[in-house]
């Protein structure tokens, strides 16, 4: 199967099963004689009205180049479905048209096998995917803004300097503090686990914190903690040989969507897209559009 890793071959493939839906399931007349996609002011408005709909507010400009770019490239995959005649006795969305081609060139794509080393390479240039997260073992000390007010900074200062006189924590220190909603021990933490309880501020300063001395103040949403790291527990470096089912998917999701855009671009070379909006004047193509449209952008032809 070595032959069907040359990506001139895979793209000879793709080509010749698309020409051949083309044969079998294609209408002799195209559908669609205009190859203008226009996203006018009215379709603009109800891309802004559905995302209004479902979020409680309007999309930023970031958020409505999205929506609008989406909307090129399902037109252009639907068009390409309906020469293809992917539709015939299909009552589906234009939505689902669109992916049926995507889902073509996804599977043409699942062919291709990786060539000698690709694989340790992927995994060496995604190993934070495999690794295993740290652990810590602590207990904290709460001191509540609310209760302390002005003297917070200089209760925990204090407070601090007569935990670090104790040689060995135990369990009972808490009671030197506030009390707090939830537990003061925790064993074999990761830092996901801490930022549901704390938040991410606190999880990441937790977890770079040394062993067997406290530490503070340490801030979360709560308020100031005192942190005394008891056990880190550090993982271990992930091995290929152990990760290698996992990596090959994930190396396959990879290439199958490159694949995908790498066909949606070139489908879309073959269309001139145009975006109307009235607060800009009149019609604009494809190639002047982003600097007129509010700087979106928008595939370029």
């Amino acid at each position: 199967m070595k032959f069907l890793r040359e990506p001139l071959l895979q793209f000879f493939i793709i080509g010749l099963c698309i020409y051949g839906a083309y044969g079998l399931y294609g209408s002799s007349k195209n559908e669609f004689d205009n190859s203008t996609i226009v996203v006018n002011e009215n379709r603009i408005e109800s891309l802004i009205a559905a995302w209004q709909s479902r979020w409680n507010r309007p999309p930023t400009d970031q958020e409505l180049t999205g929506l609008i770019n989406q909307f090129v490239r399902e037109d252009i995959f639907y068009r390409e479905a309906i020469a293809m005649g992917l539709d015939k006795n299909d009552p589906v969305t234009r939505r689902r048209l669109a992916q049926k081609v995507e889902f073509l060139t996804r599977d043409i794509a699942g062919l291709k096998e990786p060539r000698e080393g690709e694989l340790e390479q992927y995994f060496v240039d995604n190993i934070d995917r495999y690794l295993t997260p740290d652990k810590v073992t602590f207990k904290h000390v709460f001191i509540d803004p609310d209760k302390r007010g002005d003297a917070t900074l200089d209760d925990v200062a204090l407070l601090l300097a007569t935990l670090q006189a104790v040689d060995s924590p135990n369990s009972d220190v808490s009671l030197l503090g506030d009390r707090f909603m939830l537990q003061s021990y925790y064993s074999q933490q990761s830092e996901l686990d801490i930022r549901k309880s704390f938040g991410s501020g606190f999880a990441k300063a937790v977890m770079q914190l040394e062993t067997k001395q406290w530490h503070g103040p340490v801030m979360s949403g709560y308020g100031a903690h005192l942190v005394y790291i008891d056990i880190v527990d550090k993982s271990p470096a992930p091995k290929f040989e152990q990760k290698q089912e996992a990596v090959f998917k994930n190396w396959q999701t990879t290439q199958q969507e490159q694949f995908n855009e790498a066909y949606y671009e070139s489908l879309s070379r073959r269309y001139e897209i145009v975006i109307e909006r009235a607060q800009v004047g009149p019609s604009s193509t494809n190639t002047d559009v982003a600097e007129e449209i509010n700087n979106i952008e928008i595939p370029t032809s």
